[in-house]
């Protein structure tokens, strides 16, 4: 059920409803007899159903779904175009296998589709190799319930993929097997990632039904977008270790990481290298060597997300780890030096001035004969206008892994922050290497400066000053300002929404459960610029973890449901003179500051029936004599913007947003209390002890010794309130 969850989620971003009504066969359906599999002619568009499907060499395109149930074949030479809702859907065996990478999959800039999804159970082998992956959604997705007798994906690249959530992802086999014995082997050898924008990630590490070996690849250059809040999904490569399962490790060894980031979604920056994280119930998860991007344990460290950042993790043991990428890893580049003083160029380090020399290091021998030197920066402080130029230089080896570039011709310097890039370097065989940037952290902080600068001053319009009437006019306002305290109270009524965004809650805002509030405001104007309200406001909070994107937030299933009354005195600067009314001036901003106090009543429905969670002690309360249940009165704080307009000297109409910060963490009654022993809450409690064991671990998983029930998001709970409001000054 989880796992479908995760799947609908991936489809849902490139295919609509419409596109499920072609699991039947088309018109141009190709339906043939084993052995013999007819070749599909190039320059053809795939569409509908296919018992077996050959591609020939030449071009093909997907636009929608299509299905093959048998075997898909693609022979060397074949290029298939996924664009828009395409989709590849396999439930059988593959055979792509390239000669020198001339098999493509790959979508069209703006355009791009989804990529192969491999589900069913089948007594068949997937093997890719020497293919090309690029400019998809989600190149490769082993949906839950999938199964084949083995897994090779070998030797290819998966470049430039645009999609945010998996480049590959490996979903469980279903574990009903008819011999327990039973096992596949799941090969992900010697292949290239660069510069793409999401993640690899394997359901289960460990596992009694798979055997992993994730060895000899190269992950270099690629961004994984999060929210700035580093955690095991912000990570190229990440999955669950848990203790259940006992046969395989899977084995991960020689692979190269190097200049892998997490972005920040919101501000397109660079947070930190983000190269492995893991979670689960598994004390330590042991690693073979692999090369992390760094010499340096603490560096290496940085790179890594297990029990170190998360008490609830896994520790992952990476010692030994190696100096350096081995040789027969694809051919990148994995150290930056400065030439003149052979130092490391920093992550963080802001270009300026220009470079004389820039000394690459390989882990094999490079061809710099076409490789392009480019910096590029911005003209203006106030602009978005760029400057890419390309510069000249003279490569000189120095050894088989070390080449110096003595640039030749530089550009003045334009004593802007820019960055350069080092693209077009080959191997022996003209094969693909991963691009080199220097700066280019720093760059994008200082695009996001420019792109604010710019949005501000499109903001800004030029005053004219008033003529002599209009003076008159304003002072006349002015005049008749000065009238009894009773003219400066204002009464209004609210209505909207609310969401929930504490430990039971998506990230992403709009995937959690929205309620509606109503409430009653009063205002009192105290200076010009400055007044103060009183609000009532009655909402409903409810959420629940299965509306999560993570795995380990949706695994623990917990869910709530709370009346809320809440009174809030704030503070609110007014952009415009509040005591002023003039038609040129409907539209007035104010920004405030608040507090909250609030009575709450989490529930929660077990066998159809509502009960109160508080009184259960869900996270053992009433069975530990330290501990007492928690208050249903809460305080906090609250951030408030609002946008009125005017429509006379008496009403008024406008919106609102306001972010509530809770000093309580039960809101939704999920705490950091540890899970507490079944045994005790059916020996202590009194009435409703089923129901208490039910909501203290609703998926009854299993948990570690000391884990706390709001792991893995342990912060305040907090929510967000909006909508509309009519206000109305009572007195003239």
């Amino acid at each position: 059920m989880k796992r479908g969850i995760v799947f609908i989620l991936i489809i849902a971003l490139f295919i609509n409803k419409k596109i499920l009504a072609q699991n039947t066969p088309a018109t141009n359906t190709s339906v043939a007899v084993a052995p013999a599999i007819p070749a599909v002619p190039a320059a053809d568009t795939l569409s509908g159903s296919y018992t077996n499907l050959k591609v020939s060499a030449g071009l093909h395109v997907v636009k929608d779904v299509i299905k093959i149930t048998g075997k898909l074949e693609v022979v060397p030479g074949a290029k298939i175009e996924i664009i828009d809702k395409g989709l590849i859907v396999c439930e059988g065996s593959i055979d792509m296998n390239g000669t020198q990478k001339n098999i493509e999959i790959f979508g069209k800039k703006n355009m791009e589709g989804g990529g192969l999804v491999i589900k069913n159970i089948d007594s068949s082998a997937i093997i890719i190799t020497n293919v090309v992956f690029k400019n998809l959604q989600l190149p490769l997705l082993f949906d839950f319930g999938w199964r084949r007798d083995s897994v090779n994906i070998t030797d290819n690249i998966f470049a430039s993929n645009v999609g945010r959530i998996s480049v590959i992802q490996v979903l469980n086999p279903p574990f009903n097997f008819t011999i327990d014995s039973t096992f596949l082997v799941f090969r992900l050898n010697n292949n290239l990632f660069t510069d793409n924008n999401a993640a690899i990630y394997f359901e289960d590490l460990k596992s009694d039904h798979i055997k992993l070996e994730i060895s000899n690849n190269t992950f270099s250059g690629n961004y994984v977008y999060g929210f700035k809040n580093y955690n095991i999904s912000t990570n190229f490569l990440y999955g669950r270790v848990d203790q259940v399962f006992t046969i395989f490790n899977a084995i991960i060894k020689g692979n190269s990481f190097v200049y892998n980031y997490l972005i920040d979604n919101i501000a397109d920056t660079i947070v930190h290298p983000a190269n492995m994280g893991v979670y689960g119930s598994e004390k330590t998860f042991k690693l073979d060597p692999n090369y992390w991007g760094s010499n340096s344990k603490e560096q290496v460290a940085k790179t890594i997300y297990d029990q170190t950042l998360n008490y609830s993790s896994p520790k992952l043991d990476i010692e030994p780890f190696l100096a350096a990428p081995i040789e027969s890893n694809s051919l990148h580049v994995y150290a930056v030096k400065n030439g003149e003083t052979n130092t490391l160029f920093e992550d963080t380090i802001t270009i300026k001035d220009p470079l004389k020399s820039i000394s690459l290091t390989t882990n094999k021998r490079a061809n710099y004969t076409k490789a392009i030197i480019s910096y590029t920066y911005f003209k203006g402080d106030s602009t978005l206008a760029r400057v890419d130029t390309s510069l000249t230089f003279n490569p000189q080896e120095i050894d088989a892994n070390n080449t110096k570039l003595i640039i030749t011709k530089n550009i003045p310097s334009p004593k802007k922050i820019g960055y350069y890039a080092i693209r077009n370097i080959q191997g022996s065989n003209n094969e693909l290497v991963p691009e080199v940037k220097i700066g280019y952290q720093s760059y994008l902080l200082d695009l996001r400066k420019h792109k604010l600068l710019v949005e501000l001053l499109k903001e800004k319009k030029d005053t004219v000053p008033p003529k002599p009437k209009e003076l008159d006019s304003v002072k006349n306002q002015f005049q008749k300002l000065e009238t009894p305290q009773k003219s400066r109270i204002e009464v209004g009524l609210l209505g909207g929404g609310t969401i929930f965004t504490g430990t039971i809650s998506n990230p992403n805002l709009f995937n959690n459960e929205m309620n509606i509030l109503m409430g009653v405001n009063l205002g009192y104007t105290i200076y010009s610029n400055l007044s103060a309200s009183l609000t009532i406001i009655s909402s409903k909070l409810s959420n629940s973890d299965y509306n999560s994107a993570n795995n380990e937030q949706i695994a623990r299933g917990m869910s709530f449901s709370t009346s809320i009354l809440g009174i809030s005195p704030a503070i609110n600067f007014d952009f415009v003179d509040n005591r002023l009314y003039t038609k040129a001036k409907r539209f007035r901003p104010s920004i405030g500051v608040g507090l909250d106090f609030i009575s709450f009543t989490p529930t929660g429905t077990y066998k159809n029936k509502i009960y109160n969670l508080q009184p259960l002690g869900t996270g053992g309360q009433l069975i530990d004599s330290l501990k007492s249940p928690y208050s249903l009165m809460a305080m906090g704080y609250f951030l408030n913007l609002k946008l009125k307009y005017q429509i006379n000297r008496f009403n008024s109409v406008g919106i609102f947003f306001t972010f509530h910060k809770s000093m309580s963490d039960y809101l939704d009654d999920v705490g950091p209390d540890e899970y507490p022993s079944v045994s005790k809450i059916l020996a202590k409690t009194k009435t409703d002890a089923d129901a208490a064991v039910y909501f203290s671990n609703p998926t009854a998983r299993y948990v570690s010794p000391g884990q706390v029930r709001s792991s893995p998001n342990t912060s305040k709970d907090s929510f967000i309130n909006f909508g509309f409001f009519y206000a109305r000054k009572l007195f003239k």
